[in-house]
């Protein structure tokens, strides 16, 4: 699959010759440089745009719940709803009667810590909470792939580490398929299962790697040698990427 974007009279290629395999129910991270093309490739999985040639397949949309839900970076929650209005958004626009979705916003409130701030505006909430609405109107929606788009990278370092975690707990306890995009080598090894390295624009998939470190995983995984040594691989195989990406700035 390929993507271009017209630039004048001649086509600016974001994705080149890209092919890529995500197993149900796994949790797939995408590192590279920054203008390598990772976002893109992110909408096209979930249909918010189109490639230039090639094809995505997804699984078929399940009666009324689509494929694929979205986090976005820099929380993507509606400033005008509350907390329960943001968290049952995905589920009114599919069309879920008002018993199903009160119950499904419950349960995703209180597992995402949220119990009492119901009617909470997203401007009285902290960073870390309101990314968490939106990772709860994600899961409510309750679509068998989860495309996240650096969903932590807004975030404080203390909020963002607690926030790996939770994602991590939450996705062991529900399994969905996870596509996630992060510019974060420790949070990629976290996180995955496996992790995809992409090139310098045009991005193509440099290499990939299957994360050895077994669940359930927690930061202190970070202090180990193993996980230092798959960290500065990862790094040495994207050094040189990140170097021509920003040249071409």
């Amino acid at each position: 699959m390929s993507k271009a974007f017209l630039a004048g009279r001649q086509p600016l290629w974001a994705l080149r010759d890209v092919s890529l395999e995500v197993a149900p129910g796994s949790f797939t991270c995408i590192v590279g440089p920054s203008g390598c093309g990772k976002s893109t490739l992110l909408r096209i999985l979930g249909g918010l745009d189109t490639p230039s040639s090639g094809r995505v397949v997804m699984p078929e949309a399940n009666g009324r719940i689509p494929a694929s839900a979205f986090v976005f970076q820099e929380h993507g929650v509606f400033e005008w709803l509350n907390v329960f209005d943001n968290i049952t958004f995905g589920c009114r626009m599919a069309g879920m009667r008002w018993a199903e979705y009160t119950v499904r916003a419950r349960e995703w409130i209180q597992r995402t810590g949220l119990r009492g701030f119901e009617r909470a505006y997203p401007h009285q909430l902290s960073g870390g909470m309101r990314q968490r609405v939106a990772l709860a109107r994600a899961f409510a929606l309750d679509a068998p792939a989860l495309l996240m788009d650096e969903p932590l990278g807004a975030l404080d370092a203390q909020t963002r580490l607690l926030m790996q975690e939770q994602l991590v707990d939450l996705w062991e306890a529900e399994r969905k398929t996870v596509v996630l995009v992060t510019h974060s080598i420790e949070e990629a090894l976290l996180l995955g299962d496996r992790v995809i390295l992409m090139s310098a624009r045009p991005g193509r998939i440099k290499d990939e790697l299957t994360v050895p470190f077994p669940r359930p995983r927690r930061l202190a995984l970070e202090r180990t040698p193993e996980f230092g040594a798959l960290r500065h691989r990862i790094w040495a195989a994207l050094r040189e990427e990140a170097e021509m990406s920003a040249l071409a700035r």
